[in-house]
């Protein structure tokens, strides 16, 4: 009896464990995504030099070479799995690299410790690096298995999904359209596609070019790909002659402000005064311009206190001058439930604008649900800034209706699109301090430059550390003062009139390229199928 109960428990605990095993490989099989392989590792180490393609470095050739790198691993994986694996990692390498300046937010501006630091900028990382994995899946699934047809894979699948997955990046979940791989050929043949596809295009062209690169290295098609090649890069710099917009009216003469106020000192209550004197003795200094912009949040106060208080009569004078002076400030609402990143002219005290992007993890907290409910565990502080309504709003500044936007809002072309052709130049202003000594300063240089490209305004920044500059038309920068130094930026702004093509048409023409492909690449796929089926019968 005593033999028998011991085989029914044994055979009992057997089964349990077979059971037990299965579910747990079942649970955790979607987890094994993060156990890099060869393939992985190799995207990974490809994923962080793309950003060398990026500014600080500006390293054009880098991007095109780490998306023929992405390119051969996905023509090569072998199970949808692997290449969501491949895709994943070359994300937590670009994006764990390239955006390492949130930890520098975090860690030693907000508060926050290094762990629940690490941690938060893991979690983001991890988020956009999803978006790879995705289109790793994408690529599985509509690859052609028949060699002949790899063309069809590299040359036009494989682009489309990579910006089909940039578009979903800069849209979805309010947008994060940082590190698109278009920011990198600034100033080269194919940024002629800007003006027409905006970012994006400039994107499309980036990956075209690298898979018929790809394709090159594995065909005896020479001829064919290497003129297929040759007629994206001659199509940019074709486009690149074409005038969009031309100059209308006097320039507008602007007095740039830069502070150079550091964060840690920025909100010091003992340190507003100081901080104030600076900006006012600046702005004193160049009364003889039409327009007089003050960084973003320059001003650490409500306005409505210091409008009555300490500068009061400062933005008295501004009035009776009739001087157009910028101030970048924290507005409330009247019942003091909404806060709002802002600007406002001194001039006209109740014309405000309200930063509608504010940037993750310094003025928001993403899955802020998640991050509350660890508080209690981490030492996480809470931004109240309310989104506004629009982004590049129009303000008469200088006799010219001008579009101002604030930091971050300069990555979203396709937004400012929607207000451009009531303005004749741009305004924006930042406070780079958050990433004073990282990437980010300098990757939001190249998105300046890209915006003045896409929508044909020059744009004017001001910002309280730097990169405080004046862009043309053409992408380059006319003018600029050294980083991390007080001063002031004197120069001209040269109103335009006049649409670019993505001005006037938007994201449109790049998504109807995006679909018209696609379906391309479908209408291959079905009709391989469709062949096997007859042969079949």
């Amino acid at each position: 009896m005593m033999r028998m109960k011991g085989a029914v428990l044994l055979l009992f605990y057997v089964n349990f464990e077979e059971v037990f095993m299965k579910f747990f490989k079942a649970i955790a099989k979607p987890f094994t995504v993060f156990n890099p392989d060869r393939s992985a590792l190799y995207a990974f180490v490809l994923g962080a030099a793309s950003v060398l393609g990026f500014a600080p470095f500006n390293i054009s050739p880098a991007m095109l070479a780490t998306l023929m790198g992405l390119f051969f691993l996905w023509q090569k994986a072998e199970t949808s799995f692997e290449a969501m694996r491949i895709g994943l990692w070359f994300g937590l390498g670009m994006f764990g690299l390239g955006t390492s300046w949130l930890f520098s937010s975090m860690y030693f501006y907000s508060g926050m410790n290094i762990v629940s630091s690490a941690l938060a900028t893991f979690i983001f990382v991890l988020f956009l690096s999803l978006y790879l994995l995705v289109a790793g899946l994408i690529v599985s699934k509509l690859k052609q298995s028949n060699p002949d047809r790899k063309w069809v894979d590299l040359a036009i699948m494989m682009p489309l999904v990579w910006v089909l997955m940039e578009w979903i990046r800069g849209s979805w979940f309010t947008g994060f359209p940082f590190l698109l791989a278009g920011n990198t050929h600034l100033d080269t043949w194919l940024d002629g596609y800007a003006p027409v596809f905006g970012v994006l295009g400039v994107s499309w062209a980036i990956a075209t070019s690298a898979g018929l690169f790809v394709l090159l290295l594995k065909s005896r098609l020479w001829l064919p790909i290497s003129a297929a090649f040759a007629c994206v890069w001659l199509l940019g710099a074709g486009l690149k002659q074409i005038t969009w917009v031309h100059p209308e009216g006097k320039p507008v003469k602007v007095a740039l402000l830069q502070g150079n106020i550091p964060q840690d000192k920025k909100w010091l209550a003992s340190e507003f005064m100081p901080s104030m004197k600076v900006y006012v003795e600046q702005t004193k200094q160049n009364m003889d311009a039409d327009v007089i912009v003050w960084p973003e949040t320059a001003i650490p106060a409500y306005y409505d206190l210091v409008q009555e208080g300490v500068l009061k009569s400062f933005i008295r004078d501004a009035q009776l001058l009739e001087k157009d002076i910028l101030l970048g400030v924290i507005a409330r609402t009247n019942d003091h439930e909404k806060y709002y990143n802002a600007l406002v002219n001194a001039r006209d005290s109740q014309e405000f604008y309200y930063k509608k992007h504010l940037v993750p993890f310094s003025e928001y907290f993403p899955f802020a649900n998640f991050f509350k409910a660890l508080s209690l565990l981490f030492n996480i502080p809470f931004s109240e800034f309310s989104e506004g309504d629009v982004v590049n709003k129009p303000m008469k500044l200088g006799g010219q209706m001008a579009g101002v936007t604030i930091c971050y809002e300069i990555a979203f072309g396709d937004e400012m699109a929607k207000t451009v052709a009531k303005t004749r130049y741009l305004i924006t202003v930042s406070n780079d301090a958050w990433f004073a000594h990282t990437f980010e300063p300098a990757q939001q240089v190249q998105d300046v430059q890209m915006r003045a490209l896409e929508l044909g305004r020059e744009i004017a920044r001001s910002t309280n550390t730097g990169y405080t500059m004046i862009v043309g038309v053409d992408g380059l920068i006319k003018a600029k003062i050294p980083a991390y130094k007080a001063g002031v930026l004197k120069g001209d702004v040269q109103p335009y009139v006049g649409e670019t093509f993505f001005a006037k048409w938007k994201l449109l023409p790049i998504q109807l390229l995006m679909g018209v492909g696609l379906m391309f690449v479908l209408g291959a796929r079905f009709y391989k199928s469709r062949k096997k089926a007859v042969s079949a019968e």
